[in-house]
């Protein structure tokens, strides 16, 4: 549906599914062989050991000067989307990235919500700065909503990562230029049980976060990720520990990174 005044490629990576999609994108690849370029594996290579990031497979033969994400589970629905958004980078070098708004929708329950930016953007206004401490602040952002310049990201950053994730991402992009978010609802997020993050359990999402987090700061150790680290051990502590000994070990970790004494005394006393 994107209409655009510059040509586009669709750069598919398919992980070995088992569910028939692989005959679909074979089927739309034959339609379209100019834009749509498919890689099909024989076995899934998110399984593997030391595997690499999944949208890195792609990255490796993206041509274009730009980049923009639309991961499996979510779609786009402005025909404009990516035209508004080249336009804003062709016409403002200094930014590296761009983001727009998005909505929910909620499979197990059917239901839809809106995003959070209406906390950030000022009324009526066509955009608003995305800098590191605001991209760290709250979800405002999803990768289904991002487009950034290919110069701007370097393969390299990935390799000194073991939990490459989209916090880096944006994180390094954000050091290489500046941030925007667009006022304009540009696509669906879906929430739903069956993703990789979110069928994991409480337990596990918890570990997996504080994880990120940690070797984000230990990689990168400034004031914003610090602040990230903290908030995501908080988060841990108040939410996402299913027992007291796992709540504790969390609470202990940000005391040794903050030296606050009275908040690790009251999230032991939880």
């Amino acid at each position: 549906m994107q209409e655009t005044s510059f040509p586009v490629e669709i750069l598919i990576h398919d992980d070995a599914s088992s569910d028939g999609t692989d005959k679909i994108i074979r089927e739309y690849a034959s339609r379209f062989p100019e834009k749509i370029f498919p890689l099909i594996e024989e076995e899934n290579q998110y399984s593997k050991p030391n595997h690499k990031c999944p949208d890195f497979y792609n990255y490796e033969r993206a041509r274009g000067k730009y980049i923009a994400y639309c991961e499996g589970d979510d779609y786009w629905t402005d025909p404009l989307k990516l035209q508004k958004q080249v336009d804003f980078l062709e016409s403002n070098p200094q930014y590296s990235v761009c983001w727009h708004r998005y909505r929910k929708f909620f499979v197990q329950e059917d239901t839809w919500g809106n995003d959070r930016c209406d906390a950030i953007l000022p009324l009526k206004s066509k955009g608003t700065e995305i800098d590191i401490p605001t991209f760290f602040s709250a979800w405002y952002t999803q990768p289904l909503t991002m487009v950034f310049r290919k110069s701007c990201f370097c393969f390299e950053w990935s390799q000194k990562y073991k939990y490459y994730r989209d916090e880096h991402e944006a994180f390094h992009l954000l050091n290489a230029g500046k941030g925007y978010l667009l006022n304009f609802v540009g696509g669906v997020y879906v929430i739903h049980g069956g993703g990789i993050f979110s069928a994991e359990d409480d337990k596990k999402q918890s570990r997996v976060s504080c994880d990120v987090a940690q070797e984000l700061f230990s990689c990168n150790k400034n004031l914003y990720t610090r602040h990230y680290y903290e908030s995501i051990l908080q988060w841990a502590v108040y939410q996402h520990a299913d027992d007291n000994h796992q709540k504790a070990k969390y609470a202990i970790k940000l005391f040794l990174l903050n030296g606050k004494l009275k908040s690790l005394i009251k999230n032991l006393l939880r």
